[in-house]
């Protein structure tokens, strides 16, 4: 497991997964594509190439299931999935998922814009869900760093430690499978959970480097 830990892999979360050992990581906290404000004919287009699923929910399941069962396997008892879903989904979620719960958030520029929300799908290894904490779930966030203009959909390292920091505990492993640019990951070590990061794109996993060897610490 060690050779695993805090490093970042570039290819199909499937191949990654299939090598990670069974009950091995506390979490997975991961952004799959989902791509509904799209439809097909129209572009879906990663640096890598068309988004499998094109914003149609059989081609999405299709694509992502055997990498939902693979993350429920390498999770501990006990351990925590949490996935970014469009909320175009929900009708099928359930079926997807089973026993779950979903996390909404509201989030709002420091500047001043209007708050924006977002929604995950969260549930335990044995398929329970995770309610969400008793806290508020407004979260101000600041402005975007220049580098979420290189990907299609970035989250916000605000975002990232809420949930990292209720849903594990530091020394903990935080897997994440569609690492983007890195923001999982770099919450993660500022929190001091060990990461482990997976993407398709070779210039998403340059970018997620760079920016875990600039982080530091909030604790």
């Amino acid at each position: 497991m060690e050779r695993f830990l805090d490093k970042v892999f570039c290819g199909n979360a499937v191949n990654l997964l299939r090598k990670l050992p069974s009950v091995c990581t506390d979490a997975v906290i991961a952004d799959p594509m989902y791509m509904v404000a799209k439809s097909k004919g129209k572009t879906c287009v990663f640096d890598w190439g068309i988004e499998p699923g094109q914003g149609y929910a059989e081609e999405w399941w299709t694509y992502h299931q055997e990498m939902y069962q693979e993350s429920l396997r390498v999770l501990r008892p006990g351990g925590i999935l949490a996935w970014s879903m469009g909320a175009k989904f929900r009708p099928h979620f359930y079926n997807w998922f089973g026993d779950h719960r979903i996390w909404g958030f509201s989030r709002y520029l420091k500047r001043g814009n209007n708050p924006f929300s977002n929604v995950w799908v969260v549930q335990t290894k044995e398929k329970k869900g995770v309610r969400f904490p008793d806290v508020d779930g407004l979260l101000e966030i600041g402005p975007p760093p220049k580098w979420t203009k290189w990907h299609p959909c970035p989250k916000s390292e605000e975002e990232m430690r809420f949930l990292i920091s209720h849903l594990t505990k530091p020394g903990e492993i935080v897997l994440d499978i569609f690492c983007g640019t890195g923001t999982t990951l770099v919450a993660a070590r500022q929190l001091g959970r060990h990461w482990i990061g997976c993407d398709l794109s070779p210039n998403y996993c340059r970018l997620a480097l760079c920016r875990l060897s600039l982080c530091c610490s909030v604790l």
